[in-house]
């Protein structure tokens, strides 16, 4: 499961490096302003940011999936790198995505280009399907990651209480066995004793019975 999370790593990374490749293009190169251009790198844009997100999600996916396989370190470390990527879609893609578009909006709109009123309305409202899907996909990642972090704590907490339960067990077994050896020698020392009163009992019979024979032989003997 490591090796597919870090094949999704890197092609989250490429997705990204593309997007903000055709973004400093987009925002340099005099050439892609026309309106034809202009619309296509949008869109190339906008597909490496949705499929970034995408990426992003399988990441969370494969994380939550690998169990005890990831040591607790590389598992933080993992989600370290997911909250950067997602800061990096908002901060570096989308946020500058939608400046973009509302520039070539604007630039369409006051810069005196002659297009069609049905022609503007359909680039206006296709640039705000993009930015509407992007709005989307993030709000997609954010309820997963909360869900995702709601479902840790709670199995945090389940482990926690059954480790206080395994604890607990512990605990008695550690009584119970004290109880055992207290018992066995309390048993060890009572037969003792009896082995002790054994004897005696059969030293004061010997004594009983040589005294009876005395007094016989001395009665036989008078």
């Amino acid at each position: 499961m490591s090796s597919l999370l870090q094949n999704y790593e890197s092609e989250c990374q490429v997705a990204i490096n593309q997007a903000k490749v055709l973004l400093n293009n987009a925002r340099n190169d005099a050439g892609v302003v026309s309106k034809g251009g202009k619309s296509e790198i949008l869109l190339q844009i906008q597909g490496y940011h949705d499929e970034s997100l995408e990426l992003i999600d399988q990441m969370e996916i494969e994380l939550n999936n690998t169990g005890n396989s990831l040591d607790s370190k590389r598992r933080a470390s993992y989600k370290a790198k997911i909250r950067d990527y997602k800061k990096q879609c908002q901060n570096e893609i989308k946020d500058p995505l939608k400046s973009l578009i509302e520039d070539s909006d604007r630039a369409q709109l006051f810069e005196g280009r002659h297009f069609d009123n049905d022609e503007q309305r359909q680039q206006l409202l296709s640039n705000h399907a993009l930015l509407q899907r992007s709005g989307d996909k993030l709000g997609d990642a954010t309820r997963l990651a909360s869900e995702t972090e709601n479902v840790g704590a709670q199995i945090m907490m389940d482990l926690r209480s059954q480790r206080e339960t395994l604890e607990n067990a512990r605990q008695t077994l550690f009584h119970a066995d004290s109880y055992v050896d207290k018992s066995m020698r309390t048993l060890k020392t009572m037969t003792r004793r009896l082995i002790a009163n054994k004897f005696i009992s059969y030293a004061i019979i010997a004594v009983l019975i040589l005294l009876i024979l005395l007094v016989i032989f001395s009665k036989f003997k008078s």
